[in-house]
């Protein structure tokens, strides 16, 4: 039984992370984790990882995966008071690639309450988890990249597959999580890469937050707020690099509006050397 206890952060450790991650904004340095990620307690990511799971036997491990993801996505969501705002924008989309500006480890959940539990995830290797956590992950949609040429080709062969499928899938493309950050980030290429080769729209979806009038330790609780904002499609009069840049900049826009209508300021950084914001 999850309980508001799984939300709760040590206050030294929340307290050090938003320090280090202001000195990062300061800096221009906006795609990077401020934590040191780690493989202890995870399974490597081969050439033998199935990322196109067939037959029966997958899609009965599927089904069960699902319910148990289905139910642990609505506690969470509870919990975290999660609100879904732009539904219509789901409208006509199958095949697509989501994005969403991440903002904690629970993001993913909040995510799926706004646009259906059977999403693929892309996601660092360093998130193959052993254990039952990581088996409700495979058998639920995560896509791990990898630094390795032959795992890289079965991973674009499963994005294309699931793709053409009619499925979405979630890309971050901060690339970093950056823990209860309220501003849009300046953007990588990958999700819009994929879009635009495959020629599917981009769904982009932005997390604000609203105050949950509770603070413990000096932390206030935040609630999510997942905004569902009108899809992005690549254009025919486009070469392929300049509807990359297209989509990721009217992605970037679209999420800007957001959190300046959200929170009713300007979007500014407190970045010194302002060539370092490339947006």
């Amino acid at each position: 039984m999850l309980s508001v206890d799984i939300l709760k952060e040590d206050p030294v450790e929340y307290k050090k992370y938003m320090e280090i991650q202001a000195e990062f904004e300061k800096k221009g340095i906006f795609n990077t984790d401020v934590n040191e990620n780690s493989y202890e307690g995870t399974l490597p990511v081969t050439e033998d990882f199935e990322f196109i799971k067939k037959g029966v036997k997958n899609a009965f491990k599927h089904a069960i995966y699902s319910t148990a993801m289905r139910i642990y996505t609505n506690k969470i969501c509870k919990l975290l008071k999660v609100e879904v705002k732009g539904k219509e924008n789901l409208k006509d989309i199958n095949g697509a690639i989501i994005t969403c500006n991440h903002i904690s480890k629970f993001d993913s959940f909040a995510v799926r309450k706004a646009v259906g539990v059977n999403i693929f995830f892309v996601a660092a290797d360093y998130n193959n988890w052993a254990g039952k956590m990581g088996e409700t992950a495979r058998h639920t949609g995560y896509l791990p990249l990898s630094n390795k040429f032959s795992v890289m080709k079965k991973f674009n062969q499963a994005m294309e597959y699931y793709l053409n499928k009619g499925k979405k899938i979630l890309i971050y493309p901060e690339q970093a999580m950056w823990r209860d950050y309220e501003k849009p980030r300046p953007l990588k290429d990958g999700a819009f890469h994929y879009a635009v080769k495959h020629r599917v729209p981009i769904l982009p979806l932005f997390i604000t937050f609203r105050p949950g009038g509770i603070v413990e330790d000096g932390i206030e609780r935040k609630y999510y707020t997942v905004n569902i904002l009108k899809p992005i499609y690549p254009q025919e009069n486009l070469t392929v690099k300049e509807n990359i840049e297209y989509m990721r900049k009217t992605n970037f826009d679209r999420w800007k509006e957001c959190y300046e209508s959200t929170y009713q300021k300007n979007l500014t950084y407190t970045t010194i050397d302002k060539s370092k914001i490339k947006i």
